[in-house]
């Protein structure tokens, strides 16, 4: 159901024990009260997910769940520092709810995945472990062993970038083709830094963090001079 028709309600076939405690939240609390009383189960932000959807935080950590429409399913995704490490799906929510808990116990996301079998991850969520999340990404785009066809376009202009340790330094990300650049590794982004969109012929626009103003195109070594001017002191 559209959250403008009202928020979505379980499904009393699907989720029986849902609905028979009015919300996930509510059922989740009774899973945390007999395995970990100090784990509060919240509502979702998103007034549509009222009675589907919970989230559990402290300051540093956030595992959301939200309940499946077509099928008994539970998707639950855990952050930490503004990033989602690793995600699972599963019927079963008592599983949810300790593995809920081993995650805001401090767990690592490949500890997380060993106990709870059903939650995946993958490099990139032990390269931010470890401190380590922009040099990985570089190194990916550098790579590019997908053969993206966004990151080829890319490719020259990475090529050097990749190279220059001030950039380095930066998370790189791409939006819609176009690179751009982060001073933090999570959500939300620095926005702060320039961006870079590929023309043809391995040159490139770079344009001011607003995305308005054009700060000037060129080849590789003349874009990443540009962006590298551009960059915030």
């Amino acid at each position: 159901m559209s959250v403008q028709r009202g928020p979505s309600r379980p499904d009393p076939v699907l989720y029986p024990d849902v609905a028979l405690a009015g919300s996930l939240v509510r059922t989740l609390q009774v899973e945390f009260d007999q395995i970990a009383p100090f784990v509060q189960a919240l509502p979702e932000a998103s007034p549509g997910w009222r009675f589907t959807g919970a989230r559990v935080r402290d300051d540093d950590r956030i595992a959301t769940v939200l309940m499946g429409s077509h099928e008994r399913v539970f998707l639950v995704e855990f952050w930490a520092q503004g990033v989602c490490l690793a995600r699972g799906e599963t019927d079963d929510l008592p599983a949810v709810a300790a593995a809920i808990r081993t995650w805001q116990s401090g767990a690592r996301v490949r500890a997380l995945g060993s106990a709870w079998p059903f939650v995946t991850f993958g490099p990139l969520a032990e390269a931010h472990e470890r401190g380590e999340a922009a040099e990985y990404t570089w190194r990916r785009y550098h790579e590019n062993p997908q053969r993206a066809p966004h990151l080829r376009r890319l490719h020259s202009f990475i090529a050097v970038a990749v190279r220059e340790p001030r950039l380095r330094r930066l998370m790189p990300f791409t939006s819609h083709g176009t690179l751009g650049f982060s001073r933090t590794v999570g959500h939300p982004y620095s926005g702060d830094c320039p961006w870079v969109e590929p023309l043809e012929d391995d040159r490139y626009l770079v344009k001011a963090p607003d995305r308005r103003r054009e700060c000037g195109t060129g080849d590789a070594a003349r874009s990443v001079a540009l962006v590298l001017a551009g960059l915030p002191d």
